[in-house]
């Protein structure tokens, strides 16, 4: 067999298609990128088919810290990560589910919703490897 990645989904509506077949032309960087956007595809689709009420997760979110626009200063994210780990919020989940496991999920997504809005990133997205390719291709490496 090639060596090759291939990600293809469809349930209902939903359908992609990624692909790349490598050789010896194919940069470690441009497998990376592929992989970035699989992940990302994964991420952004794993909420739809959870059993909880994520309209319920971002409004906790937005109490947490709601989206901004401008810089966040350092007690922004101070108290937002007071707030992420408090019992309150943990207590806010139940609203959600009563489930440990299912509120385990949850703390999880609004960690990623929380992070994200403060700024910071705990995944690579493609479009960043693609701009580091095109850099590294205009300074000729």
């Amino acid at each position: 067999m090639e060596d090759k990645i291939e990600f293809i989904a469809k349930h209902g509506k939903w359908f992609t298609v990624k692909k790349l077949k490598i050789d010896e032309n194919v940069e470690n960087i441009e497998i990376a990128r592929l992989l970035a956007s699989i992940d990302e595809t994964v991420l952004n689709k794993i909420p739809e088919y959870l059993p909880f009420d994520i309209e319920k997760l971002n409004i906790i979110a937005d109490e947490i810290f709601p989206k901004k626009k401008g810089r966040i200063k350092e007690e922004d994210i101070i108290e937002a990560l007071k707030k992420l780990k408090s019992p309150a919020t943990t207590r806010k989940l139940n609203e959600i589910t009563t489930s440990k496991e299912g509120k385990e999920i949850l703390k999880i997504l609004l960690n990623g919703i929380i992070l994200e809005r403060l700024g910071i990133q705990t995944r690579i997205s493609p479009k960043v490897i693609e701009k580091y390719i095109e850099k590294e291709r205009e300074n000729g490496h």
